[in-house]
């Protein structure tokens, strides 16, 4: 199959023209296509791209009409249930806040880079975060791709010509075995002593640590297992899920010392549950609210702020817990696979790209050690 292209207009848009393939017999019918604005090279290449998928028999003329708003209602309507709710809901609100009113009428083909740049230009100019714009990019990226392999709408990804805005990863100079020493000791006694422990010593997520099941610990032989996770999104409510990746399932190590909380806290709700009877709602939860129902992530963050202030250690997030956890295993000589695994990364290369700082063994004996770092001693039983 042979084309040629052509540039046309004041803006220098690129057109493809081509012969389609006909039957001996059949008349002639040639096939116009807009390229958009480019370098004459990037035009020539998807010019050599379109006419492979020609000659392969793969290849489908773009639908003019399909605008913007249209492929970007399909994308979210089609992958509700691949998405977790959480970011389903984000990219909804960040396509209808920032994307629709500027280009959702304008047909698809007719995106070039331009308008998208001007997009993620406002978003930052408005004093969005670098992360936020990077998931109106996501988002973007992942809608379009959708428009060229399942709509078939558009035949190429234009968002990819759009370098996702650049995020730096800062760790709070905050995080320091002295101020998750002083927070521990602060949650002694109270209802977050034992989430708040478990949490600093084992890295889990907040999610993960709400959805924790007695049934995934093993008291006896020190583990747990991380198999799903607890959400709160507007209009769907507390909602278990899936772990944020497939490496996010897995075991984990628990410190003696944390052993001995988790038999005493156990006792302790045992006996909640037996004189509450029926009142009392069993899912099997470690940290359920005092009815027995999921403990909503967004108010466990609010009552660990407020521990954290009484701490001194405003600002002081949940999440740094997870944060100090991975930096001190790190600096006590654990391995980058080790601790990405412990914490459930997608991939060794996240955990080396956030935590590089913190570099050169046994999982079990490094929660231990963290264990009498952050533990106050005396105030905490320990194992015989």
């Amino acid at each position: 199959m042979t084309g040629h292209i052509v540039q046309r207009g004041k803006g220098g848009v690129w057109y493809l023209y081509f012969d389609e393939p006909r039957e001996r017999g059949e008349k002639r019918k040639q096939q116009g296509i807009r390229l958009g604005t480019m370098p004459k090279t990037h035009a020539l290449a998807k010019m050599r791209k379109i006419l492979r998928k020609v000659d392969e028999g793969t290849w489908k003329p773009e639908r003019r009409d399909i605008t913007v708003q249209q492929l970007v209602t399909a994308w979210l309507d089609g992958s509700k249930n691949r998405l977790a709710t959480n970011t389903h809901v984000r990219y909804t609100g960040l396509m209808t806040q920032h994307v629709i009113p500027s280009i959702g009428n304008m047909p698809v083909v007719k995106v070039e880079p331009r308008h998208l740049t001007k997009i993620m230009d406002a978003a930052q100019g408005a004093g969005l975060a670098s992360q936020t714009v990077l998931h109106i990019h996501r988002a973007l990226h992942t809608a379009f791709q959708y428009g060229v392999q399942v709509e078939r709408v558009v035949t190429e990804n234009v968002v990819s010509r759009i370098k996702p805005p650049r995020v730096e990863r800062r760790l709070s100079t905050s995080i320091t075995p002295e101020r998750v020493s002083a927070i521990l000791t602060a949650a002694q006694g109270s209802r977050l002593e034992v989430p708040v422990t478990l949490a600093a010593l084992t890295g889990l997520r907040r999610g993960e640590l709400l959805a924790l099941k007695w049934a995934w610990v093993n008291l006896d032989q020190g583990s747990l297992f991380v198999a799903e996770a607890l959400e709160h999104t507007r209009g769907h409510g507390v909602a278990f899920k899936a772990p944020k990746s497939r490496t996010s399932r897995r075991v984990l190590p628990i410190a003696p010392e944390c052993v001995v909380l988790l038999r005493a806290h156990k006792e302790a709700q045992d006996a909640v549950k037996s004189n509450a009877s029926e009142a009392y709602r069993d899912l099997d939860l470690v940290f359920p609210n005092p009815d027995g129902a999921p403990w909503p992530p967004d108010s466990f963050s609010v009552q660990f702020g407020k521990l954290a202030r009484t701490a001194g250690c405003q600002g002081f997030r949940l999440h740094d817990l997870r944060h100090s956890f991975a930096t001190l295993m790190l600096a006590d000589s654990v391995s980058i696979r080790e601790v990405s695994d412990m914490l459930g990364h997608s991939s060794k290369a996240l955990t080396l790209s956030t935590y590089a700082h913190a570099m050169p063994g046994g999982g079990q004996a490094a929660v231990s050690n963290l264990a009498r770092t952050l533990l106050t001693t005396g105030k905490v039983a320990t194992p015989p």
